[in-house]
């Protein structure tokens, strides 16, 4: 829609003065506005990355949330496992421990060398169930300390395409008033050119 010039300017500055300077001006203008705004498929492309970076930071929780319960059924599964062990340790140490005495009824000395054979078998592979109930117990917090590791990692990506952004639009705001006050002087010195041109 073009712009009404006042009367007073047409006077000051002289028609043809005016028909020239008005589309010099609305070019320029337009050409300030096109360098410094920001393009509605860059804002809107910011906007849809955003928006990804929600839904993966939701796909985030929903993974740690599944693994938090893999690790609960992990560990009743082993405690499971623990207790089965456990109570066919015990009935082979009944069975032992009863044949054992069945041997010292015949031979005392046999006896005492096969108990301390025996016993020393069994704390050996009690040692080594243990050894592996504990090297799966490792393995579980390896696994907690990579995805601590992932959450920092993540942590820290998200806040440098933060900073990166805020301190994009702190310049596009720069620009932009800079622009606008540079406006505003050729328009302050226009009009006192006009007022004291006769």
């Amino acid at each position: 829609m073009p712009v009404a010039i006042p009367q007073t300017i047409r006077r000051a500055l002289g028609e043809e003065a005016v028909v020239d300077f008005i589309p010099w001006m609305e070019r320029w203008l337009s050409e300030s506005i096109k360098e410094k705004a920001v393009p509605r498929d860059e804002y809107r492309e910011v906007l849809s990355r955003l928006d990804g970076l929600g839904k993966d930071i939701s796909l985030f929780k929903e993974e740690q949330i599944r693994m938090r319960a893999e690790f609960s059924a992990d560990l009743a599964q082993m405690r499971g496992e623990f207790s089965a062990d456990l109570a066919q340790m015990r009935g082979e140490f009944s069975a032992d421990l009863a044949q054992m005495r069945g041997e010292f009824r015949e031979d005392q000395a046999q006896m005492r060398a096969e108990l301390r054979e025996d016993l020393g078998q069994l704390r050996r592979e009690m040692n080594e169930r243990f050894d592996g109930i504990n090297g799966r117990f490792d393995g579980i917090n390896g696994r907690f300390d990579g995805i601590n590791g992932r959450f920092d990692q993540m942590n820290q990506h998200f806040e440098s395409r933060l900073d990166q952004m805020s301190e994009r639009m702190l310049v596009q705001t720069r620009w932009l008033i800079g622009s606008i006050a540079l406006f505003g002087t050729i328009l302050t010195v226009m009009m006192a050119i006009a007022q004291f041109t006769p």
